[in-house]
């Protein structure tokens, strides 16, 4: 009786490459991979930037030919390559990148303030994130005032001559591509009194 083994192969082309990921910050992400057929059947590891990826991290699961993070981290971001591997030897899928983002974060926001009238108001808002987030301000009982507002290089809020009718409240929000925050200040203005 001849027994004929199959050959040992490893063929070159993947049959799924990984694809780029974009994720917030804390968010899962998913990179799939299918290697090329082989015999035996190819066994599958990953490399972020030229490292094998360390699944003893226990946000890091790695099954069948996906690699799951499960609370992204700006530290996790970079090149993947999937690699299948048996007794031939081994070939590297075309790189993926993972690109973690960053909601906005408040570093100063507003706090309520009680002002005579006629006098100046400062609302401070500074917010962090990847992408530099925009801020602008809104007045949840209408318009800025007009003429009397100004928002200054460091998105600070500046009311000058404050009157009653600018009591209320005023927001600061901050937003980029991956998300929103929003933070607000109350406005009282109190008659100055003359002697």
């Amino acid at each position: 009786m001849i027994v004929l083994r199959r050959p040992l192969i490893l063929r070159d082309d993947f049959r799924q490459t990984p694809s780029d990921v974009v994720v917030a910050a804390g968010e899962p992400a998913v990179m799939e991979c299918i290697p090329p057929r082989g015999h035996p059947e190819p066994t599958i590891s990953w490399k972020r930037n030229n490292m094998k990826v360390n699944d003893h991290d226990e946000r890091i699961t790695i099954r069948g030919g996906k690699l799951m993070i499960s609370n992204t981290r700006k530290s996790d971001a970079g090149m993947f390559v999937c690699v299948g591997t048996n007794m031939v030897g081994e070939r590297d899928s075309d790189p993926a990148e993972l690109v973690v983002f960053e909601r906005p974060m408040f570093v100063k926001r507003p706090v309520n303030q009680v002002v005579l009238a006629d006098d100046m108001v400062d609302f401070l808002c500074e917010a962090h994130g990847d992408p530099a987030p925009t801020i602008r301000w809104r007045r949840e009982e209408g318009e800025l005032p007009r003429g009397r507002s100004e928002i200054r290089s460091d998105h600070s809020l500046r009311l000058t001559q404050v009157r009653a009718e600018d009591e209320g409240t005023y927001t600061c929000v901050s937003e980029n591509s991956v998300g929103k925050a929003e933070a607000s200040g109350s406005l009282q203005v109190h008659a100055a009194c003359h002697s």
